[in-house]
């Protein structure tokens, strides 16, 4: 639901499921060449870091997982907003959301981008009517996003790789 949302969210939204998309498709092959050391994140990150593979490659799966997770916090205050918001113009907060997640780890440029992107997202209600026939969900998949967040975040800040560049 939420890829699809934000496949269909205007121009903003089709970048990221975009690259979203190509993350998850590198992910992917990845484990289907060695599904051993990627059938968890705990393996994967195990094997990389092991293997010296964080700081070598840029097509790891740990700095790739990073750009999805990272992403994945956005997601998430994305949808609160959307349940949250009883505006109909909701570029203001999610712009809001945006700085207060993703924007750090963009460049000036991609900043500037994404925030000229935000007038193009469509009204809550057309966003709404995209996540499917129950809005009501979203404080549940808020919860779940959170949880894989959450879980995600603290394997990679045991084995010092929230910085990977």
């Amino acid at each position: 639901a939420v890829v699809s949302t934000q496949s269909t969210g205007g121009s903003l939204f089709r970048f990221v499921a975009t690259d979203v998309h190509n993350k998850l498709a590198l992910l992917q092959s990845k484990l289907d060449d060695s599904p051993n050391h990627y059938r968890t994140i705990r393996s994967m990150v195990q094997y990389e870091v092991s293997e010296g593979l964080t700081s070598t490659s840029n097509r790891n799966g740990c700095r790739t997982l990073l750009r999805l997770h990272r992403a994945l916090e956005f997601v998430s205050g994305f949808m609160d907003t959307l349940e949250v918001c009883q505006e109909e113009n909701i570029s203001k907060p999610v712009w809001e959301v945006y700085n207060s997640t993703l924007a750090h780890h963009h460049t000036w440029m991609v900043r500037k981008s994404v925030g000229a992107a935000m007038y193009t997202l469509p009204f809550r209600g057309t966003i709404l009517a995209e996540v499917g026939p129950s809005p009501t969900c979203i404080p549940s998949l808020v919860k779940v996003l959170t949880k894989v967040y959450d879980t995600v975040q603290d394997t990679y800040q045991t084995n010092n790789l929230l910085t990977l560049k």
